[in-house]
């Protein structure tokens, strides 16, 4: 599925049904304490600092921005941008932070804009070629040194339970892709990361559904001949 896609298959679901409803208030910040737990130390976990310029891809209604935001007081409001227009209207009274419209594989920002990037159960979306567009767009916009974060649902050594696990978490959206951590950092590689390791981010309350998180990183200006005279 296409980042467009995505954004109009959510517009119509959060509207048109109970179960889009019950999802929003997942996204609200006393769901992001279930569904994106480690969102909690994620500040002191990346070391994020005042200065530092953070970029949401996926913000939803920007809950984990404001989270963070209330934890670091940044010189420049954290930006958060979703393909769902209502998605972001569930956000539209944060005040910290700043909400974008528009797709991850065609981030709106100039190179280097950012120097974290955060991405939190988007990938599952996403068909390969466009998983690959929205990692070097994310590469794209990082700062030389930065870092980013995703993290996914992750599938299991069993079919039957992975058929059961993806149908629970694409109620109304239908399309879905469990991809485990060798997989991604495939990807992560080929969109040009230089590093790539297993965030290993614990716990995730709800669902009750395993989950993959990896951090990449963007190498400073002038590692490639530091590393290759090392």
């Amino acid at each position: 599925m296409t980042s467009a896609r995505v954004g109009r298959t959510y517009n119509r679901w959060l509207k048109r049904s109970v179960s889009g409803r019950l999802y929003g208030l997942l996204a609200s910040p006393p769901g992001l304490m279930l569904v994106n737990t480690p969102a909690l130390k994620l500040h002191e976990e990346l070391q994020l600092r005042p200065e530092n310029r953070l970029l949401d891809v996926g913000c939803g209604s920007g809950a984990l921005l404001e989270l963070l935001a209330s934890k670091v007081p940044f010189r420049r409001p954290p930006v958060g941008i979703d393909v769902s227009a209502s998605m972001l209207g569930l956000g539209r009274e944060r005040r910290r932070v700043s909400l974008v419209e528009g797709s991850g594989t065609q981030l709106p920002f100039a190179d280097e804009s950012f120097d974290v990037v955060t991405c939190a159960h988007v990938v599952k979306h996403l068909d390969d070629a466009s998983l690959l567009e929205l990692l070097r767009e994310v590469r794209r916009a990082l700062s030389h040194g930065g870092i980013a974060v995703v993290w996914e649902f992750a599938p299991t050594p069993s079919r039957l339970l992975n058929a059961w696990n993806e149908r629970v978490i694409t109620l109304g959206v239908r399309d879905c892709s469990l991809r485990d951590y060798t997989t991604l950092s495939a990807y992560a590689l080929e969109a040009g990361f230089e590093w790539i390791s297993n965030a290993h981010l614990r716990p995730f309350i709800y669902p009750p559904i395993p989950r993959v998180s990896l951090i990449m990183g963007k190498a400073p200006i002038g590692w490639a001949e530091d590393h290759h005279e090392a």
